[in-house]
């Protein structure tokens, strides 16, 4: 994992207004420390303080104050290929409110703000650790509101964003997919989107390009052969694709974080 940015107890006045139509790169954690309005996809909430929200990468989201100063904790993160079995294995709902207990989880981002600001040598492995402490804790909670209803076929849809994750580089074609679960498209693409609150093709998109950032840091694969490996068989699409993802190319890329 490796973490981005990160902020603790930042204050907005009662007139804030974010709105993020396409969201941000890689998964948040948001703590709301006051009374918020937050509108995640297609849902919104309103929170008091001690509120978590996991979000999931480029999904629109937007959070407003409520009639008070506002005040959240917050870490934007990515996650490399080995650590899909450790965040699958904690069963993390995304997208809706987590009510905490207390401030744990507030202090550990202090902790972690300090050492993200900091010159320490080994500051990336002390981040990766308070990360997955943090992680296990929201696990532990329940979300608020009653247990949601499982669909038919949300067992399928589980499974098959999991291979997209797995498997980046497959051929992920939306009616192909429908058609193995014996749906039209439409309605695949609508229970997809209403049980992970992104559409597949989404999904499929961040899923190559988590996997292209992999083999760009870690191997001296070309960049053009990279693009192949991703599951592109044309190179100028993925670089206008992986731009959009990181707002640089996938050779710009390379020669700033290789040696980070």
């Amino acid at each position: 994992m490796h973490i981005y940015l990160m902020g603790w107890n930042w204050k907005h006045p009662d007139t804030l207004a974010i709105e993020r139509p396409n969201g941000h790169f890689g998964l948040q954690v948001i703590v709301v420390r006051s009374k918020g309005r937050l509108v995640m996809g297609d849902k919104e909430y309103r929170v008091d303080k001690n509120t978590a929200f996991v979000v999931e990468s480029c999904l629109p989201h937007c959070i407003y104050a409520d009639g008070e100063e506002y005040a959240d904790d917050w870490i934007r993160f990515s996650l490399d290929k080995e650590d899909n079995e450790f965040i699958e294995s904690l069963n993390l709902e995304y997208n809706t409110p987590i009510k905490l207990k207390n401030d744990s989880i507030s202090k550990l981002i202090s902790a972690g703000t300090d050492i993200f600001n900091s010159d320490i040598t080994v500051k990336n492995e002390m981040l990766n650790y308070i990360l997955k402490a943090i992680l296990c804790q929201l696990s532990e909670y329940k979300t608020s509101g009653t247990k949601k209803n499982r669909n038919y076929y949300d067992k399928a849809l589980d499974k098959i964003k999991k291979d997209i994750y797995s498997n980046p580089s497959d051929d992920w074609s939306v009616p192909n997919i429908a058609e193995k679960l014996n749906i039209s498209v439409s309605h695949f693409q609508r229970l997809y989107k209403k049980r992970f609150g992104v559409s597949c093709t989404n999904d499929v998109f961040i899923s190559r390009m988590q996997y292209a950032k992999q083999l760009i840091l870690q191997t001296d694969y070309p960049v053009k052969e990279i693009a192949y490996m991703c599951g592109y068989q044309n190179y100028e699409y993925f670089s206008r694709s992986f731009v959009k993802y990181a707002c640089i190319s996938p050779t710009q890329y390379r020669e700033k974080f290789k040696e980070i």
